[in-house]
């Protein structure tokens, strides 16, 4: 077997946290003397610190812990990486391989040491829908026809979480937008710009744009964000990277992050189900805070009453740091959604990924209320998150024909707002 360093980056870092090796769909974590001294408990359900070596009986080899799964890509990342390290031999890399290739352009503050990949290239950011169209092809399994954009998805594609085409750029200190390759000017605000997958609409970004404004006005805190134009006249999501902070004169720092998929465990992909009391109640014992436990609940809320069934438990973030424990990261992936489809159901929409009274549909106003209970608030105060969510979607065609969304799909969404069970 051979053995993989973690090391943690952020505040008051850098350190080796474990050492980490892998036997089959099996992972061995041991933590290092270094680490439990520092008291910082980065996995404190599944891998606390007075567990000192844990194994992780995976479901396939590519299942590792959250403490690992977290800092490195989803499924976007992962099929760029592969192709990278095609490009350079490895035809079959495992899962602490593609670690080990990412090194130090991960998610989060935790990198891994061998760095084996190759230094990224010093690529310039080329149009956004010549971006585009490279994800397409990529994603349809085409060989490259733009040399330039492929270049830029090898150095900042392969790090980024979720299934859909991504980069990481950033704003320099001069405003410009470049790709973050692992090494940016000092002062550098660190971004990520997302594309569309294949069957995705192109009204996507602006509709995920129109969610954030109006979770926002329904009282959550959302990631920060501007929507980018392609010379086409389409325009790109970009959201401000909340596991970077931006360090006047130096690169921008790191900041731990895990999601709650990571730190319960249950992934979506694997089947392994979770509802949002589970959420709740996670937010509750990791950062002890009422106020934490409050915008779980208001998220809850909202994406209920604003259809967003794309809820799954890696769409739920927290952030750690020594000087503040955990807290909720800013609310990202918001969209209309009709969410997964049951395999019993043979036609319209699906359910939520997390659960509300074990239901995934149709859930009402009363069930919403029920929240209260693993969240120790008073049901008014739930009550009250309900109406505020109503009246922010209640404000969904004017909110998306401000931002350009097409009529149909304004229509289509309008049709099943705001969307509570009777």
């Amino acid at each position: 077997m051979r053995a993989v360093d973690v090391v943690y980056e952020g505040a008051d870092g850098p350190w080796i946290v474990a050492r980490v090796a892998q036997r089959g769909s099996e992972t061995f974590v041991e933590y290092t003397d270094e680490h439990v001294a520092t008291g910082a408990d980065l996995a404190p359900l599944k891998h606390p610190l007075d567990q000192r070596s844990r194994s992780f009986p995976g479901a396939t080899p590519e299942h590792l812990p959250g403490l690992l799964s977290d800092a490195g890509p989803d499924s976007w990342g992962r099929s760029v990486l592969r192709r990278d390290m095609r490009r350079h031999g490895i035809d079959a890399p495992e899962p602490l391989d593609m670690l080990t290739w990412l090194g130090r352009r991960t998610m989060g503050a935790l990198t891994f040491r061998p760095v084996e990949g190759p230094e990224p290239a010093d690529v310039a950011l080329v149009e956004l829908d010549r971006m585009q169209d490279e994800a397409l092809r990529h994603l349809a399994g085409q060989d490259t026809h733009d040399q330039a954009a492929e270049a830029v998805a090898l150095a900042a594609g392969g790090s980024a979480g979720g299934a859909r085409p991504k980069i990481t750029a950033a704003r320099s200190p001069e405003g410009e937008l470049i790709v973050d390759h692992g090494d940016l000017p000092p002062g550098s605000t660190p971004w990520l710009v997302k594309f569309h997958g294949q069957d995705d609409s192109a009204s996507l970004s602006v509709v995920e744009a129109s969610y954030l404004e109006m979770a926002r006005t329904a009282g959550i805190s959302t990631c920060e964000h501007e929507l980018l134009p392609g010379s086409s006249g389409t325009q790109y999501l970009a959201v401000r990277r909340f596991d970077r902070t931006v360090e006047p004169g130096a690169q921008p720092g790191r900041v731990h992050m895990a999601t709650a998929a990571g730190l319960l465990e249950a992934y979506p992909e694997l089947g392994q189900h979770v509802g949002y009391h589970d959420v709740i109640r996670l937010t509750r014992r990791v950062t002890g805070d009422v106020r934490e436990t409050t915008e779980m609940v208001r998220r809850a809320v909202f994406n209920v009453v604003a259809h967003n069934r794309d809820d799954h438990a890696r769409n739920i973030a927290y952030l750690w740091t020594p000087a503040d424990g955990w807290r909720l990261a800013p609310a990202f992936d918001l969209t209309f959604s009709l969410g997964p489809r049951p395999t019993f159901a043979v036609a319209g929409p699906g359910e939520h990924y997390l659960d509300v009274a074990g239901k995934g549909a149709s859930i009402t106003r009363d069930d919403l209320v029920g929240l209260h209970k693993p969240a120790g608030l008073e049901p008014h105060v739930v009550a009250d998150m309900v109406d505020e969510a109503v009246a922010a979607v209640d404000e969904w065609p004017t909110v998306a024909d401000r931002n350009g969304v097409d009529a149909d799909t304004i229509e289509h969404a309008a049709a099943r707002l705001p969307a509570l069970g009777r």
